[in-house]
């Protein structure tokens, strides 16, 4: 595996890319980044064989992670998805992992939790996604990015999260300003683009007032955040890759890839495996052997 601790800070041509989207990498057969390594220290916290449960839309990758992760710890994946007349290729890999796969109808994402809810309460034990533990991890990883910033003399002015939930671009905020950053004149903007109507700049503030509460903050002044709403309905695939090559996920970081300009730093929360793209975007990338 690659990147199982702070990720490192890449340069393209002035543009910064923080390279959450490799943590964890282990082969082209799984998908690597971020949601991966917090996932997996909430299993290894959970009850040996604890089984693997997520309810989500179609092409949310929540899917390829969960499903992946019950692969290679052995034990049961659960997934709740929309019904739909044909499978998004995220659910289909979810099948090839040998998920448990539940479709249900009608597909509102609010159904479709409220169906995994009710089996998380029938299982009692289960791999439980823990927000506060995934927003404190993106929080230890602006690290090296304080570092590089005070004593690298970087001019970073902005750090462009994808954004689906808030809780990247939360931690990030956090991070950023538990370092002793935040209010100071060298502080970047976060910018959350966010790639579905789950997020808005309110409810990314409130994840952020709700964490400080346990964390000493340096001064009272957080990160300054700006929201970017969707450009494109989630579901439509935008193909992308970073400088190097490197493929970004067609539902997420590819839709703000856009926004980068020099002296931005891009912080690509995941990659899911090229195998669980849709069919166009396999075509694309089908010659991407992984990371050098």
């Amino acid at each position: 595996m690659k990147y199982l601790g702070i990720t490192p800070i890449e340069e393209f041509d002035g543009k910064f890319v923080k390279r959450e989207d490799l943590a964890f990498w282990s082969s082209l057969e799984y998908p690597s980044g971020s949601k991966v390594r917090q996932y997996l220290a909430m299993a290894n916290a959970a009850p040996q064989s604890a089984p693997c449960l997520v309810g989500c839309s179609a092409n949310s990758c929540m899917q390829i992670y969960v499903s992946a992760a019950a692969k290679q710890l052995n034990t049961k994946g659960i997934i709740y998805v929309p019904k739909r007349k044909v499978k998004s290729d995220a659910t289909l890999y979810a099948e090839k992992m040998n998920a448990e796969v539940n479709e249900i109808k009608p597909g509102y994402l609010s159904v479709i939790r409220k169906a995994a809810r009710q089996r998380a309460i029938d299982l009692k034990h289960y791999v439980e996604w823990d927000r506060k533990s995934a927003i404190v991890d993106t929080m230890k990883q602006c690290e090296n990015v304080v570092e590089v910033i005070w004593k690298g003399g970087l001019c970073i002015q902005r750090i462009i999260v994808p954004t689906g939930s808030g809780l990247t671009a939360a931690g990030v905020i956090l991070g950023l300003t538990w370092c002793g950053l935040g209010g100071r004149p060298e502080c970047p903007t976060v910018i959350a683009v966010a790639t579905s109507p789950m997020a808005t700049a309110d409810s990314i503030m409130k994840l952020v007032k709700r964490v400080a509460l346990d964390y000493p903050m340096a001064g009272s002044w957080f990160t300054k955040l700006e929201f970017i709403g969707p450009s494109t309905p989630y579901d439509t695939p935008i193909i992308e890759s970073l400088p190097d090559g490197t493929p970004l996920d067609p539902y997420y970081a590819a839709k703000a890839w856009k926004y980068v300009e020099r002296n931005d730093m891009f912080w690509p929360v995941g990659l899911r495996p090229i195998i669980s793209m849709p069919e166009v975007c396999q075509k694309e990338f089908r010659s991407w052997g992984g990371p050098e």
